[in-house]
């Protein structure tokens, strides 16, 4: 991505004095310039809570930021060290400002997830709201008041700037300077709100879904079995056979909106699934928004047809329960099989059979391969017209 220009807010003190730029993009920012050489001390202070988060000392013509990116409501003080007066102060203050929020996953359940905090942000502090995101297709319309761009277009005259992603150092740990919480422990859609500074409120976005795009008119189900990783399958090989024959002997069509087909990665759909080839997102939105209900796993489909208001089933080992949004109808793992890998450690995206505990071992993805499809069954049928 590319690198965003600050605003230049340059404030002076007397006629010959030092001006002092301050900025909160990607962490609380000030330099110091002007032709008076003189030491200072730069203070960042959390005023939720009086923590005096960082301080350093700097010279004119010299720059000082936080190590911490996530939203802060900063207090700057800047004190002159050979008398200790403060000779600037800058309370952090948003209203009428420009401020950027990127969505830096590609994923479309993150999307949906985190897109409602970015909203809420900019009602509660009134700013002019500038958000990229990869499907912008999706919000556009629905959220005039945003202004949207290309992840990697380059914004001007920023006042604060907001990464929202999971995001890891090198050496696989969390990266604390871009989280307060640790994201594995809590549902997928408080990443976005930890990081702005917000309640976590599980509000469904708003998202475009033309009408009159289903091409069948007898009641239906979708189901999806398809995903990123062997690990978020339903691993039980006679699963999906007994679910699709259960939904069909019951009089519903059974759809297939995974857009990798019928076979992936060794993975087939099971006989008499009807597949709504890849097209359009919201074309698949519509599909799910008319649908009895949605049968999935832990993939960026059972999200939209969370975010479409569809009934939403989601068969899951390898996350722990909170992972999902808590009105999804959940199938997890059997107590005493392994789980929550996703919550334990960071997914390997290069490893298809990537199985932290029990890979090569008979005990791999047992987590969804011991979930039988009756257990399924049962749960479908007391949520089904």
């Amino acid at each position: 991505m590319k690198r965003k220009r600050p605003t230049r807010r340059l404030h002076r003190v007397g006629p010959a004095a030092n001006a002092f730029q301050v900025h909160f993009v990607d962490g609380a920012f000030v330099e110091i310039t002007g032709a008076l050489d003189e030491e200072y001390v730069v203070e960042f202070i959390d005023t939720r809570n009086n923590e005096r988060v960082h301080i350093e000392r700097i010279r004119t013509n010299h720059w000082v930021r936080t190590a911490r990116r996530y939203y802060t409501p900063w207090l700057i003080n800047v004190y002159t060290v050979k008398d200790r007066r403060r000779v600037y102060t800058h309370r952090y203050q948003s209203r009428g400002q420009r401020v950027y929020v990127a969505l830096e996953s590609r994923a479309l359940g993150d999307t949906l997830a985190w897109f409602e905090s970015v909203a809420d942000f900019r009602r509660r502090h009134g700013c002019e709201l500038v958000c990229s995101t990869f499907m912008n297709g999706l919000f556009r319309e629905q959220y005039p008041e945003i202004r949207f761009v290309e992840p990697g277009e380059t914004v001007h005259d920023l006042y604060a700037m907001y990464r929202v992603g999971w995001f890891y150092r090198p050496e696989g740990d969390i990266d604390w300077r871009m989280h307060p919480r640790n994201f594995r422990e809590q549902t997928l859609g408080a990443t976005a709100a930890d990081i702005l500074g917000l309640p976590y409120r599980p509000v469904r976005p708003r998202i475009a879904c033309p009408e009159g795009t289903v091409p069948f008119s007898d009641d239906y189900v979708c189901i999806a079995i398809h995903s990123t990783a062997q690990a978020k399958y339903w691993n039980n090989p006679k699963g999906w056979s007994g679910v699709v024959n259960h939904l069909s002997r019951r009089g519903y069509r059974v759809v297939l909106i995974s857009s990798e087909g019928l076979h992936h990665m060794g993975n087939n759909a099971p006989a008499g699934v009807t597949w709504l080839p890849p097209g359009d997102i919201g074309g698949v939105a519509d599909c799910l928004r008319h649908a009895k209900l949605f049968v999935g796993i832990g993939s960026g489909l059972s999200w939209l047809a969370w975010a479409v208001g569809c009934k939403t089933c989601v068969i899951s080992g390898f996350s722990h329960p909170y992972t999902e949004a808590a009105d999804m109808i959940r199938v997890g793992a059997r107590p005493g099989d392994c789980s929550g890998c996703f919550n334990r450690y960071p997914l390997d995206p290069g490893d298809w059979n990537w199985c932290p505990d029990h890979r090569d071992t008979p005990r791999m993805f047992e987590c969804t391969r011991n979930i039988t499809a009756e257990e399924v069954i049962a749960v479908l049928d007391g949520h089904l017209p």
